[in-house]
């Protein structure tokens, strides 16, 4: 049986997309259509980590004629700029993947001021016009990605009750607007997806069941479709053809090229699966107590 989330399972899903009747865009291109095909894909990657894992997977859209849109963090462990060089002349988007509410803890001011400065930054070196909010990193100094952070968790909690954060980093925009600052359009609030399916390897499974922000409101007529929880269901899907517009988010570092980094992967996820069901509980908790609260002040 061959296993899931590898470099060869990733060419197998690229190799169906490019066989198939889709038309591939990019974010960027997506929202400068003025008619929009009956079969589309569009084909998005968020950088959370390992950028020259990105590049792998670019290189190999790239020898398929495929074109996708890569949105980087800004720090210091991804920001690699020679990466991101290539993968733009490669053919490929470059967007930012902003967290600036969350650097800000909350403070939408700050944030803004954040988001000015690092966009900037990808403005001038990739003429970034598409930005992509990051959901991640809601345990705060915890690499949510790595095994060894990841055991530390239980005793972190132990001492720590302000360890997770809640932040949503699409909130700035109740209070700016996205034009403002050059931009097209935003990866999830430009999109319309009332008549396309979102599919995301987020928790390295296709299913909604781990996902805490990486999730969209779609149209009832898209829910009619079998769920999709492996990557062979995606290929299955593409393989029909039977939904027109489909919305797929995948990220490199999910998908390994040795046994080893697979299994390490494997084992970091499963803790991660299970710390976001706790988080799920934790939070309606917390909402639950608040609202008490406020009917008992009333």
């Amino acid at each position: 049986m061959e296993l899931d989330f590898t470099l060869k399972k990733y060419k197998r899903l690229i190799q169906a997309i490019a066989k198939s009747d889709y038309v591939v865009f990019t974010i960027r291109d997506y929202l400068q259509l003025k008619e929009k095909p009956a079969k589309l894909i569009l084909l998005r990657h968020d950088v959370d980590m390992d950028p020259f894992q990105q590049l792998k997977c670019a290189k190999m859209e790239t020898d398929y004629g495929i074109f996708s849109s890569y949105y980087f963090r800004y720090t210091d462990e991804i920001l690699k700029p020679e990466v991101l060089d290539e993968i733009s002349s490669l053919g490929h988007e470059i967007g930012y993947h902003y967290e600036t509410l969350t650097k800000a803890r909350g403070d939408i001011t700050k944030a803004i001021e954040i988001f000015r400065r690092e966009l900037k930054y990808f403005q001038k070196k990739w003429n970034t016009v598409t930005i992509c909010p990051h959901g991640g990193a809601t345990v705060e100094n915890i690499n949510a990605y790595s095994l060894k952070d990841l055991s530390k968790l239980p005793f972190k909690l132990l001492f720590n009750t302000n360890l997770f954060s809640n932040w949503n980093n699409r909130e700035i925009w109740g209070t700016y607007s996205i034009k403002d600052f050059g931009l097209i359009g935003d990866a999830y609030l430009s999109i319309d997806f009332d008549n396309m399916l979102y599919l995301s390897d987020t928790g390295r499974s296709w299913s909604n069941k781990y996902k805490i922000k990486d999730v969209v409101k779609t149209s009832d007529n898209l829910l009619h479709y079998p769920k999709v929880n492996r990557t062979n269901d995606v290929i299955a899907l593409i393989n029909e053809g039977a939904v027109g517009h489909l919305y797929i988010l995948a990220h490199a570092e999910q998908w390994k090229d040795n046994f080893r980094d697979w299994l390490k992967w494997l084992m970091a996820q499963q803790i991660r699966r299970n710390g976001k069901l706790g988080l799920k509980l934790y939070w309606k908790i917390t909402k639950q107590n608040q609202q008490s609260k406020i009917k008992d002040t009333i």
